[in-house]
């Protein structure tokens, strides 16, 4: 049987320090992974990975995804198939990441199936293929396969108060005051910080639980750090410029169900709705929220 740990020392050189990874996950370079030994249907698989606080893993860049085939092979794992996050998305007709970014179609992910068509063939779930065609494969989602896991990085050094780890991040969550999105930011700015913002999927989905898990859902909403650049347009971006991923699974739903945002005339700044199970939702910048901060960790 394939070990249960997934890891490759040559992705060590994708960054310049090691990740500080949860317990029972390997430095995968620029993430943390791990591969359970039991061979579940993919959705039993994206469970199992959340009960170990992780999501199923992407492989959306080359380097990671030629290194994890690469790691695989050298461990016995090119006789296994391996559940990973992508899906097929029949409403956008188009394959996702579980973050909602698209899945390249062609070189260099995907493989052939049978009679030498292009993948994705059959199924609207992904798997790393192996055998003698070690590249993502559509398979139906019930099927049992073995699957990766990643998890966020944990901090790296501590979190001075008020801030708490959570994740890979310092956070502070501001119970005593409301305030409009620029006012929250100005008392998260004096506290060495600024409104929190996320580089990724996985660490949203630790701080949403996390504000279930602690109670704080019935305090109040938060003010987070992405707004809408301009009047005409619809791009919304964090405080560092890069753009906020639009639709499932960062974003709630309003009336009717149609996802937001809704109403860019006028509601120009980012909060963790209460109703939204405190997914993003487009708010008036001058409404009173609580600010929820981050900082950078002290080594």
């Amino acid at each position: 049987m394939w070990q249960t740990r997934l890891a490759t020392a040559s992705l060590l050189l994708v960054v310049a320090h090691a990740l500080n990874c949860p317990e029972n996950y390997d430095d995968f370079g620029s993430g943390c992974v791990l591969a359970p030994a039991e061979r579940l249907p993919a959705l039993d698989a994206q469970v199992l990975c959340r009960e170990l606080h992780g999501e199923l893993a992407t492989f959306d860049r080359c380097d990671i995804f030629t290194d994890a085939v690469h790691y695989l092979e050298e461990t016995g794992g090119m006789n296994d198939s391996f559940w990973i996050g992508g899906t097929y998305s029949v409403t956008r007709d188009e394959w996702q990441w579980r973050d909602g970014s698209v899945i390249a179609m062609g070189a260099p992910f995907w493989g052939t199936a049978d009679g030498g068509s292009w993948e994705p063939y059959n199924g609207n779930c992904t798997v790393i293929f192996y055998g003698d065609n070690p590249y993502m494969r559509a398979y139906g989602c019930s099927l049992d396969f073995n699957h990766i896991c990643e998890g966020p990085p944990n901090v790296e050094g501590h979190c001075n108060l008020p801030y708490t780890a959570v994740g890979s991040q310092c956070l502070s969550f501001n119970t005593a005051t409301r305030q409009s999105w620029q006012i929250s930011r100005n008392i998260c700015q004096e506290d060495g910080g600024d409104l929190v913002t996320f580089d990724n999927c996985v660490q949203f989905g630790i701080v949403a639980n996390y504000i279930l898990e602690h109670n704080l859902q019935y305090i109040d909403r938060y003010w987070v750090g992405g707004y809408l650049e301009t009047w005409d347009t619809e791009d919304w971006f964090w405080l560092d410029g890069s753009s906020i991923p639009m639709g499932v699974p960062l974003w709630g739903q309003g009336s009717g169900g149609k996802l937001l945002p809704d109403n860019s005339t006028v509601e120009r700044c980012l909060e963790l709705g209460l109703e939204y199970r405190h997914r993003f939702n487009d708010l008036n910048c001058q409404e009173l929220r609580r600010p929820l901060c981050m900082a950078s960790p002290v080594e």
